[in-house]
């Protein structure tokens, strides 16, 4: 019975096991213009393979630009969502599966004043679709901003993408676990 218990457990690990992709790179695209008061910056991913999800994090000057969170999804603004405001999903994910999850963050305040202190965190999509996952260059996300300044404060971003392991090493990785709990089992029975 632990054998097979063992076997349920390795097989859930490695269908829900993921991995930090390092070969992505997660960086700021051009600027895109809206209106003389808004743009919107896409964060895009390079060298991608088999994304799975993926996160970042956005640090900007808040006294030159800030989100734009009271964006209007009703008036043609195509960086702006009904759900999901100022953050919007790129064409990386979307264009593979209807049912992506974006989460779009959380816009870090003063807990005194209220007003923004120049950092989106937790910007997170997840991919809603059956593998093949996404692969090679694209755009996760748009964010929307409105000027207060110049605009010409640097934003930076940090993030990350989390692959699906391939299935030769998942089948490497189960039988090195069976084997381990059978050959266990049989030093068991054997004393």
């Amino acid at each position: 019975m632990r054998l097979v218990t063992r076997v349920a457990a390795c097989l859930l690990l490695l269908f829900c096991s993921t991995r930090q992709g390092s070969a992505a790179t997660i960086s700021i695209g051009s600027r895109i213009d809206i209106s003389p008061t808004t743009f919107a910056v896409p964060i895009d991913i390079a060298d991608a393979v088999d994304v799975f999800s993926w996160q970042f994090d956005l640090t900007y000057d808040p006294s030159d630009v800030q989100i734009n969170t009271g964006c209007d999804p009703f008036s043609g603004d195509p960086y702006c969502s009904l759900f999901t405001g100022a953050v919007t999903e790129g064409g990386f994910f979307s264009s593979g599966a209807p049912f992506n999850v974006l989460a779009p963050g959380f816009v870090d305040l003063d807990a005194i004043t209220l007003a923004q202190t120049g950092l989106l965190f937790g910007v997170n999509g997840t991919f809603g679709g059956a593998r093949p996952f996404p692969s090679g260059n694209g755009t996760l996300a748009f964010v929307e901003f409105i000027l207060l300044g110049t605009g010409t404060s640097p934003i930076g971003v940090r993030g990350s993408a989390t692959t699906v392991p391939e299935p030769g090493t998942l089948a490497l990785f189960t039988t090195g676990f069976v084997l381990r709990g059978a050959w266990r089992a049989l030093r068991r029975v054997g004393r």
